[in-house]
């Protein structure tokens, strides 16, 4: 068994991003996921593989490691489906894709970063009303979660995707602030699907203004 602690694997990934070299990498991390013990689990490792043969553009393989991250079912970042969905498209597959993105739908995830991963992966596609609906429902994830943790927030546009299962968003000690670390990102994704669109500025919009001004 190796060790493996989240440093080693961003330590690794960090030395890929210098050299560009996503085959090693992926390579490696695959040759970990089958012996890792410590702090990670073998899904997360997994799905960084995935992740580093997608970046070296082998869709297919990225696909099966995201399939056997799933399948594992250890504990991972984000939502495996969604960069599943990804590589899914990449490969021509797009009802494959979009049956995962409706299932991870259903299952209204608490976690923001999920929503922002799904509507990158819609906005590269070309979807722009896709990628505005769930940027637009991860955004209401934060400010429902900033509700509960402080009372205030907004969310809820009359014509907006609807906010996930309120009694899911019950806040841990952090889950607000690390919540809040997504907003702007979505925000800004929302921002330009909406550009896309056609769309006038609306509050979600104005929220946006005020965190760049205040940033």
């Amino acid at each position: 068994m190796t060790h493996v602690t989240e440093d080693d694997l961003d330590d690794l990934e960090f030395d890929t991003l210098r050299t560009g070299d996503h085959i090693s990498a992926a390579r490696r991390l695959s040759e970990l996921a089958e012996s890792v013990s410590g702090g990670v689990s073998r899904a997360n490792v997994l799905l960084r593989a995935g992740e580093q043969w997608q970046h070296a553009g082998d869709h297919g393989r990225a696909a099966e490691l995201y399939r056997s991250a799933l399948e594992d079912g250890g504990e991972t970042y984000g939502d495996p489906r969604a960069y599943l969905a990804d590589a899914l498209f990449e490969l021509d597959r797009a009802g494959e894709a979009r049956t995962l993105l409706d299932q991870i739908r259903a299952d209204s995830p608490r976690d923001p970063e999920v929503y922002r991963a799904v509507a990158e992966v819609l906005y590269a596609q070309g979807d722009a009303t896709g990628a505005h609906e769930w940027a637009t429902s991860g955004a209401d994830v934060v400010l429902a979660l900033r509700d509960r943790a402080v009372g205030t927030g907004m969310g809820g546009g009359p014509d907006e995707a609807p906010t996930p299962d309120a009694d899911s968003l019950t806040p841990g000690p952090d889950d607000a602030a690390i919540a809040e670390d997504s907003l702007e990102a979505l925000l800004r994704l929302r921002y330009r699907a909406r550009v896309d669109l056609g769309r006038s500025e609306d509050d979600y919009d104005a929220l946006l203004d005020d965190l760049l001004k205040n940033a």
